[in-house]
């Protein structure tokens, strides 16, 4: 014990040793996971946003140097900084909003580890008013001159681009030695790919974000936004929503599903689905604050993931105030969930994954048995001219069926023909609607008549099963025009009331 005492005395007249070396740590930090160079600048649009600007531009040029042929430049009209603000901004963990869990910000790490992911200079410029106050952060300089502090704020004299904002930020990207491309076309056609889907709450709200000039369009990754570049996906039930409780207070988690419209995109060439994100595409987008951090294959407990899970989308967005419960690092490009949001979230979405991949399989089905559909229609259309022509009228659609009409795009104006499949918010066998001296003839997928007659034989691999089921759907369509062409408009009530008795009766023969 004399000997310890001993020790710890004469240790004591020794200088306290620093927590961190600011060399070593600089350029162990710049290891920061980061997925991608978007992923890093995300960084500075976040701050952007954070700090209420409405329009952000983000340029990236090619430099002069040989070694370091990209620099990046990040513009925004926010709030802009004090000297103070501006002095922390580059400080790891120096954020004025440490902690907080009220927006994108959290931690006080972004901009300076965002920035050395990928460069080995930042510049930082922010005003408010006249004055333009800039600071930067050099690993080159820290590690020549053994600074153990940020270069002194500057007032900046004379500055690499003219603000045109009254209040603002700019931060400077030099040195880039680790971005993955080599010339500013590639990463800017990156951007806009990966900003349309990080920040599309944003752009839809009214933000505006630019690449080099051009504007960042909306990539709604469910596919159910009208301001996305595709869109077309339908809601699949009620959104769910989880009240939930955490040291930092309480939040929502929500949670969405949407289905794609597998007869209307089936049909795209591999290249037209790869190219609009429909296969090979995440099935879960998770949101924080309306911002993207993650996408992939989450809350699906036991499920596996099958391509027919390329045709449905879910979306989980949560309150920061829950951060813990999916384990968000300050990178925030990632979730690890805990074991007590598994337990919440898992045994409701994975029971609707596997109903939306069985609901899938089945749209399949009906898509592939439509093939002797389309054989029925030419056929009837050679046929056409040796019958009287059909009524020039135009039936009302009624409401229950607008939605599988306005779907039903495969109509040709020069065909007088078409026949889609799909399952009718009835129990007739089939509905009619004649359409200025065409005719649309929908079958109901879920009779008998289509379930256990046509569809059998239409899934079938034989040519002759193929054969048949197109005389059977000739058959309905000689049906369907015989009642068109011999019950007037008037009549309408009546030709549905016989129809829909008729599907009863023959559903009740069939299923005994």
């Amino acid at each position: 014990m004399v000997k310890i005492q001993g020790a710890l005395a004469s240790t004591s007249r020794m200088p306290a040793p620093a927590i961190i070396d600011p060399v070593n740590f600089l350029l162990a930090t710049r290891d920061t996971g980061y997925r991608s160079s978007a992923q890093s600048i995300a960084e500075f649009v976040d701050n952007s946003f954070q700090a209420h600007a409405r329009r952000v531009s983000v340029t990236v040029t090619r430099a002069d140097d040989e070694d370091w042929p990209l620099q990046i430049s990040i513009t925004d009209d926010g709030d802009g900084m004090d000297a103070t603000a501006l002095g922390r901004a580059l400080t790891f963990g120096g954020s004025t909003r440490f902690d907080d869990r009220q927006s994108l910000g959290r931690y006080g790490m972004g901009l300076p580890n965002g920035a050395l992911s990928r460069a080995r200079r930042v510049e930082v410029y922010s005003w408010r008013g006249g004055q333009v106050l800039w600071s930067r952060l050099d690993l080159d300089e820290i590690a020549t001159l053994k600074h153990r502090t940020l270069a002194p704020l500057e007032v900046a004299q004379d500055l690499p681009f003219v603000p045109a904002t009254p209040t603002g930020t700019v931060v400077r990207l030099l040195r880039c030695d680790r971005i993955e491309y080599k010339r500013p076309s590639w990463l800017v056609r990156r951007l806009h790919e990966e900003f349309g889907r990080i920040y599309r709450r944003f752009l839809i709200a009214g933000k505006q974000l630019a690449i080099n000039g051009r504007a960042v369009s909306v990539i709604d990754p469910l596919f159910l936004a009208p301001e996305s570049e595709v869109h077309g996906a339908r809601p699949f039930g009620d959104g769910l929503v989880y009240h939930l409780a955490s040291e930092k207070g309480e939040g929502d988690v929500r949670v969405r599903f949407a289905e794609l419209p597998v007869e209307r995109w089936h049909g795209l060439s591999v290249d037209e689905k790869r190219d609009r994100g429909i296969t090979n595409a995440p099935s879960v987008s998770v949101l924080r604050a309306d911002r993207e951090i993650d996408r992939g294959w989450f809350f699906m407990g036991g499920k596996r993931r099958e391509n027919y899970d390329d045709w449905w989308r879910c979306e989980v967005d949560f309150d920061p105030t829950l951060d813990e419960y999916f384990g968000i690092t300050h990178s925030k490009q990632a979730i690890v969930a805990s074991e007590d949001l598994l337990k919440i979230l898992v045994p409701d979405l994975e029971p609707i994954a596997r109903a939306l991949n069985g609901r899938v399989r089945q749209r399949f089905d009906l898509v592939r048995s439509t093939v002797p559909l389309g054989a029925a229609e030419r056929q009837a259309c050679r046929a056409d001219q040796s019958l009287p022509p059909l009524p020039r009228r135009r039936d009302m659609i009624p409401d229950a069926l607008k939605d599988v009409v306005t779907s039903a795009d495969r109509l040709s104006p020069a065909s007088p023909y078409q026949i889609v499949a799909s399952e009718l918010p009835s129990t007739a066998a089939f509905e009619v609607v004649a359409r200025g001296g065409r005719l649309l003839l929908l079958l109901n997928s879920r009779h008998p008549l289509y379930r256990d007659l046509y569809g059998p034989l239409a899934a079938s691999e034989s040519s002759r099963d193929q054969d048949i089921a197109k005389q059977v759907a000739l058959a309905i369509l000689a049906a369907a025009r015989a009642e068109v062409s011999t019950w007037r408009r008037a009549d309408g009530p009546r030709a549905r009331a016989f129809r829909q008795t008729w599907a009863d009766v023959l559903s009740t023969f069939m299923s005994a």
